[in-house]
C-alpha cells in the first residue's frame, strides 16, 4: 500500500494552461446555445425601450438609450440564420459588447451565464452548416455550444451602417 501511495503521489495532475482557457459568457438563441468572449461584454440588461429606426436592415433591431447613451441593438439571428428571425420580449436579454470604438447589443433569448471553455477542444464549424454567419463562428465544443468570433461580429462593416 505504501508503494502504491508513493506512486499516486507522484503522478502529475495535467492542468490546463490559461492560454487554452477561455472565459465565455453562455447563452441562448433559438434552440442552440452560443459563447462569446467575456472580454468584449461590457454588460447584460434587461430588454426594455427599444426604438425602431425604419429603413434600417433587418438584423437591426432598434435604439436603445442606456444610461444617456444610445447604442443599436442587433437581431444576431437574423445575421446567423437570415430565414429564422425570431420576434423579441420582454423576457429577452440585451448583451452590450465592445471592441475599440465599435459597441452594440445583441439580443438574446436568455444568459445562461460564465464558463471557461477549453479552446483545445474546439471543432471548426462543419461545412453542412456552413452559411452567411459562419464568418462569426469561431468554432463549436464537443457539447454543442457554439463560440463567436467577436471581433468578427465587431469589426464587420457590413453591420455599419453609415449613411449620408
Amino acid at each position: 500500500m505504501k508503494k502504491r501511495a508513493g506512486m499516486i503521489s507522484e503522478e502529475k495532475t495535467e492542468t490546463k494552461s490559461s492560454d487554452e482557457l477561455l472565459l465565455v459568457v453562455e447563452f441562448h438563441l433559438g434552440p442552440e446555445r452560443y459563447a462569446i468572449d467575456s472580454s468584449f461584454v461590457s454588460e447584460v440588461l434587461p430588454f426594455r425601450n427599444l426604438t425602431l429606426v425604419p429603413g434600417t436592415p433587418s438584423f437591426v433591431a432598434g435604439l436603445m438609450n442606456i444610461r444617456g447613451k444610445i447604442i443599436s441593438v442587433v437581431n444576431l439571428m437574423s445575421l446567423l440564420k437570415p430565414k429564422e428571425i425570431g420576434g423579441a420580449s420582454s423576457q429577452n436579454k440585451i448583451l452590450v459588447m465592445m471592441h475599440k470604438q465599435m459597441e452594440f447589443g445583441i439580443i438574446t433569448d436568455e444568459i445562461l451565464g460564465t464558463k471557461q471553455l477549453d479552446m483545445s477542444s474546439l471543432r471548426i464549424t462543419p461545412a453542412t452548416i456552413r452559411r452567411s454567419g459562419a464568418d462569426y463562428i469561431h468554432g463549436i465544443t464537443p457539447d454543442g455550444i457554439i463560440l463567436l468570433n467577436a471581433i468578427s461580429i465587431l469589426s464587420d462593416s457590413n453591420i455599419i451602417i453609415n449613411q449620408k
